[in-house]
Formats: C-alpha cells, structure tokens, sequence
C-alpha cells in the first residue's frame, strides 16, 4: 500500500441473501463481480444484521451501536415516526471519517433521518433517491415503475414479481452505479482518501427485474426450500399472522419459484452493476489502495418457512447476510473466515481503518484483525441480534445463536430453541422439551450476557424481579 491511507469503496444492498451470492454455494443464482471480489479478498460465512429491518440496520452501520443503544428501532416513519429523531445525537462514521481527512460520499438509498442534509452527516457528496427520480423525470420516465408490480401483490401469476416497465440502464440501481464510478473519477484526480459508499434498492421487493434478467432464470431450476413445509407447530402465533398480513399463505410451490427466480435475477442485475464500478475501479490507479466491502442490510424470506420480506421471526434466511472484504496487499485471497461478525462492526473498522477518532462505548468492534488473518482470542463464539417491530405491530424479540444452537427470546410468546445441526431449517422449536433444559439455560445465560454487556434492558421488568440475570434463573417457558 501506498503513504496515502486507504480509501473505501463500501456497496450494500437491501434483503439479499447470504445463499443468493455464488461463492457463497449459490448453486443457481450467479454473482460474478462478487465472486471476484472473494476470489481476491475474504468472504465471512457467519456475518450478521443486528435487526432485519433497514432502517435500524442502517443506523446500527452508522454509528456502530444495537439500535436499542442507538434509537432507531424500526422504519422509518413506523408508528407515527416516534423513533425518527432519538439516533440524530449520536455520532457517525462520516463525522469521524471527515475528521481524519477523509472525503466522505454516498449514492443511493438512506433511510434514515435526515435525508439529504449532508451539513447533518458531514457527506462531501450526495446523491440519494430523490435525485434518482429527479434524473428518471427529466428523461420522462415513471422512477416508481416498480408500483405497478406492487400493485397486483398477489394477483398476478406469482407474488410481487414481474418484468420492470424500465430498461435495465434506467433504474436506480444503475443509476447508483453510474453515479458512484462518477464520484471515483472526481476521486482519482485527489490526494485526498475517500470513502463512497453505494446503496442499491434492491433486491427488495417488489422484484420489478429488467430485461433479460427477468427471465435468466428457470422456476423450474428452484429446488425446494428446505423449510417450505412448514408447520408452525409450537411456534409463536406472530408468524402465522405474518404470512396471512401478506396474503402468501394460499401460495404453492410452484407460485414460490417464480418469485425466487425474479429475486435471483435480480440480484443477479445488481451484481452486474457493481462490476461496472469494479471495472471503473480497475481502469484507474485506485483499485490497490482501496478497500471494498460488500454487504446487505438483511435477507429476504421467499418463500422460506412459507413466509415473505422480513417480520416478527428470527430465522437466518433475514439475519444471516453476505459480507465480502477486499484489502489489496493485506487480506489474503481467496479467504473464508468462519468468526461471528455483525453489521455493528462495520463501523468500528472503518474507524480503525482510517485511523480516525473513536467517540468510545460502541457495540461493534474492528473486524481489521480478522482481515488480516487473526482471530483475537476473545472474540466471541457466538452473535447477538434484536427486532423491535414493523409497521403496524409493536413487537421485542431478542436471539443469540452459535455454530450450533439458536435461542429466540420472545417475551409475549413461546421462546423458541433450535438446534443448527440437526435441523439447519430450522422447523422443530426445541424450547418446552424437557431433554433439551439444559441447552435452553445455556443459551439463555448467552443472552443475559449480551444483554448486560450491551445495556439492553428488555429482561428488566417487574415479571424478572429487576434483573437480566433472572431471565436466566427462572428457566421459565413462555
């Protein structure tokens, strides 16, 4: 590496799945720009969300804290936006990066409070959605084309899913990237380190996929989820209604493939997307000084457990995320790390990155060790998450889960157990078997630990007699 300090080339997409990325065992869906990455940098195969939901997501990205710690507890504009404000005093990395002398962009979605005022999150540049459908009107073209195949939710012949009314060079996607590789030319002329971060919409729903990717892939060559047939049995009552709320419990497999083939394809343009930048990156004296990362704020459901977007359930197919590192000269190619990370620590390692001022008492912690091939021997064996809730229903839940077990904390209803190993779908909820009392209060006492090291007060009520700790005494099942 040269004298200059690294620059940053951070992409995220929204509700991409860690098995829908090619290196990642993707046995259908192809990722050729991300695989490439992997193939030259590292690829971590136990990273994941702190909360499916992207706007506490995103402000856990932001400021390197859980979004009980850092305010934004659900959507944006949820419940009459009462958590819109409370991350507004926390700092964030592009402060701090602005700090260190760095140049700090961003394209695409936010999400967030504060849209826009690049005065507020100290961005040297930035393009977000509303320039997008500002661009799209000026050449006379609908940037809410996706609508119309929200419209038919599930009236057409599969859910949510179509072919996009735009061609694939005019919607937000490439726009993102046409907008990032403009900003790496301004870049390249500067002495100056940057970072430019690149947010894609998709592939969240609905799947308005341009052509050819539409049709790239097959339903047939969908292979059954493991988890399709999904029962519910001893399960929380939430994840029912959630599959009524979206009208997907009528839909067959068959229904499902044709969903998931448009969600493949459309990850599968967004790849194609970020190998523009790639190749733009490539073309100019940046690409070995410059650290990529790749990642997404949360999975996607699809049909897995019968289920669709993300909601009131923990499973992994919306909690387990890509995350693909790329450090010229430092991480060694082609590398897998298996070490739990969180999207919290993203943050954190920027910071340590640039060498820029750590504002103290974050969550997350820098994963540059690990890039550099050591583990740190107390990192931890096992990764914490949190959801607070999604459009209409309030809702806590809180899970740690390890290499082998995944213990869900639902405190308005039955606390679920699995064991990874022999159940990877994770259909059969262990939690009330009287021979699985002992992994339970294990795992539980994972949680209490997480909760105290994190100041989450969840387990501080009445009913736990004032103390974390005794969620884990009581052994109860709810």
């Amino acid at each position: 590496m040269g004298q200059q300090p690294a620059n940053i080339l951070f992409m995220f997409s929204d509700q991409h799945r860690f098995d829908a990325v090619g290196c990642n065992g993707a046995p259908v869906c192809r990722t050729p720009a991300l695989d490439s990455v992997a193939a030259s940098g590292m690829r971590f195969t136990h990273a994941f969300t702190p909360c499916s939901l992207c706007s506490p997501t995103r402000g856990s990205l932001i400021t390197g804290l859980y979004p009980h710690n850092h305010g934004q507890l659900a959507n944006m504009g949820n419940f009459n936006g009462v958590f819109d404000h409370q991350i507004l005093d926390k700092v964030g990395y592009p402060t701090l990066l602005s700090e260190a002398g760095y140049a700090v962009s961003y394209v695409g979605k936010w999400h967030l409070p504060k849209e826009g005022d690049a005065a507020s999150w100290s961005f040297d540049q930035w393009w977000t959605d509303r320039h997008y459908l500002e661009d799209a009107a000026d050449l006379g073209l609908n940037g809410d084309h996706s609508l119309e195949v929200q419209r038919l939710e599930w009236g057409g012949d599969a859910a949510f899913c179509g072919r996009s009314a735009l061609a694939a060079e005019h919607l937000q996607e490439y726009w993102t990237a046409e907008r990032t590789i403009e900003l790496l030319q301004r870049y390249a002329n500067r002495t100056q380190p940057f970072m430019v971060c690149a947010s894609f919409f998709g592939p969240h729903f609905p799947y308005a996929v341009p052509a050819p990717y539409d049709t790239m892939y097959d339903p047939d060559q969908v292979e059954r989820w493991v988890n399709f047939d999904e029962q519910f049995e001893g399960k929380p009552l939430i994840q029912q209604k959630e599959m009524l709320r979206w009208n997907a419990s009528h839909l067959t497999w068959p229904d499902w493939q044709k969903v998931i083939a448009h969600y493949w394809g459309y990850c599968s343009y967004i790849d194609a997307q970020i190998g523009r930048i790639l190749e733009h990156l490539e073309r100019t004296s940046l690409s070995e000084n410059t650290l990529v990362i790749y990642t997404s704020d949360h999975g996607d459901m699809v049909g897995s457990h019968r289920l669709f977007n993300k909601g009131m359930y923990m499973y992994d197919e919306t909690y387990r995320v890509p995350l693909i590192v790329r450090w010229p000269t430092v991480t060694p190619p082609d590398s897998e790390c298996d070490a739990f990370v969180s999207l919290v620590d993203l943050m954190p390692t920027l910071l340590g990155l640039a060498e820029a001022r750590d504002p103290g008492e974050l969550d997350g912690r820098s994963l540059l060790p690990l890039l550099k091939g050591a583990v740190p021997h107390d990192w931890p064996d096992d990764v914490f998450a949190e959801f607070h809730g999604y459009e209409g229903a309030l809702c806590s839940q809180r899970m740690v889960r390890t290499k082998s077990w995944k213990y869900v904390y639902n405190p308005c209803f039955e606390d679920e157990l699995y064991d990874l190993q022999s159940d990877p779908g994770e259909l059969r909820n262990l939690a009330s078997r009287l021979g699985y009392r002992h992994v339970l209060r294990r795992m539980k006492s994972r949680l209490v630990a997480w909760l105290e090291r994190t100041g989450d007060t969840i387990g501080e009520d009445d009913s736990w007699k004032g103390s974390s700790y005794d969620l884990y005494l009581s052994g109860r099942e709810r």
